[in-house]
């Protein structure tokens, strides 16, 4: 997670520093106007993890999103951006089988995810982001590593809770015609409800901290 947190932000640095502005009214805005309606395209990475579970903890896994996104000036000072995502999420957990073997399970859940933003912005490139999302759980499936052998396959995706929810919230930076943007998202939807076999997902919900790039069309 600490890997994944600095590379987050060392990519936000290097680009934020980079980014020209011009001023107007005292704002520093970018290049396209965010007092105009945009469509745009988003990508970027992800950490993501479960978090709650009642037997043992999950560790942050790297995934990514892609999609689209259109920014809707509500006022000078707010606007509304819905968002279309495929987003790739999951967690790692690490089981000692016994004093000989270790094994690392890789959980991976694909989802439709629809994030609902309002940027807040400020004398700067600087916006405040909060909102929600809901989702849509399209396949889930796994890797798994131990000492002696490495697979995939297929989780049982009707034992999967199909919709989730939940709040995002972060900071994004006005660049030229496009937007760079670091978020947390919490769900509060459990992926699973009777776990059975998946005992250690009982109780997880999603969580994820990621880094978006949004190029907007001019």
């Amino acid at each position: 997670m600490k890997k994944i947190t600095l590379l987050i932000l060392l990519m936000v640095a290097s680009v934020a520093v980079k980014c020209q502005v011009r001023e107007k009214n005292g704002y520093s805005i970018p290049v396209y106007s965010i007092h105009e309606p945009h469509l745009g395209f988003t990508f970027g990475i992800q950490g993501t993890s479960l978090y709650n579970t009642q037997s043992v903890d999950a560790d942050f896994r790297l995934g990514y999103h892609l999609g689209i996104s259109y920014s809707l000036p509500l006022s000078k000072k707010v606007s509304f951006e819905p968002q279309l995502l495929y987003s790739k999420k999951g967690a790692e957990i690490d089981e000692l089988i016994d004093r000989y073997t270790y094994r690392s399970v890789n959980y991976k859940l694909h989802y439709l995810e629809l994030p609902l933003k309002l940027n807040i912005h400020t004398k700067s490139i600087v916006d405040f982001v909060a909102g929600g999302y809901f989702s849509f759980l399209m396949d889930a499936n796994y890797n798994v590593g131990t000492n002696y052998y490495y697979g995939v396959g297929e989780l049982d995706y009707d034992k999967f809770n199909k919709m989730d929810l939940g709040l995002t919230g972060g900071i994004a930076f006005n660049l030229p015609f496009s937007k760079l943007s670091i978020n947390y998202s919490h769900g509060f939807g459990k992926v699973i409800d009777n776990a059975g076999y998946y005992s250690y997902l009982n109780g997880a919900r999603n969580q994820a901290i990621a880094l978006s790039l949004t190029y907007y069309l001019r």
